[in-house]
C-alpha cells in the first residue's frame, strides 16, 4: 500500500524496489532475471523456462543461477536473425532468435533492463 502511494507520487513502479539489479561482467555481457523458450525440459511452464540470461554479442546463456553454472543453455547469435517483440504498456520484452539452420529460440526479461536490450539493438 505505501510502495503504490510512494511510486504514485515519485513516478516510480512498485514492482521495481524489489527487483534484482543487472549484472556487468568484465566481458561486456550482461545477466538479467528472464525465461527462454526453444528447449525442452520438465521444468518447463507453456514451453518457458526460468532463470537468469547471460547475454552477449557472442550467446545467450540460460541458467537457473544467477552465477551462471547449474544447467546451462547456451544460444549462439552468429548468423542468427533477431526480432523484438514489446507491446505497448507491457511490463516485459521479447526477442526471438532465428538460426541459420531454421530454429527458434526466445527470451524474454523485465523493461526496466534497457542494457539487455541495448544487446540486441
Amino acid at each position: 500500500m505505501l510502495g503504490e502511494i510512494l511510486g504514485g507520487l515519485l513516478g516510480w513502479a512498485p514492482r521495481r524496489w524489489g527487483m534484482p539489479r543487472a549484472r556487468l561482467h568484465a566481458d561486456g555481457s550482461l545477466t538479467v532475471p528472464g525465461m527462454i523458450h526453444g528447449f525442452a525440459s520438465i521444468d518447463s511452464h507453456q514451453g518457458w523456462i526460468g532463470g537468469y540470461l547471460t547475454i552477449s554479442d557472442q550467446q545467450v546463456v540460460h541458467t537457473i543461477d544467477r552465477d551462471a553454472k547449474v544447467l546451462r543453455r547456451t544460444i549462439p547469435r552468429a548468423g542468427a536473425a533477431v526480432e523484438i517483440h514489446t507491446a505497448q504498456g507491457a511490463e516485459y520484452v521479447t526477442v526471438r532468435l532465428t538460426m541459420p539452420d531454421g530454429r527458434h529460440f526466445k527470451i524474454s526479461f523485465d523493461r526496466i533492463y534497457d542494457q539487455a536490450l541495448a544487446q540486441f539493438c
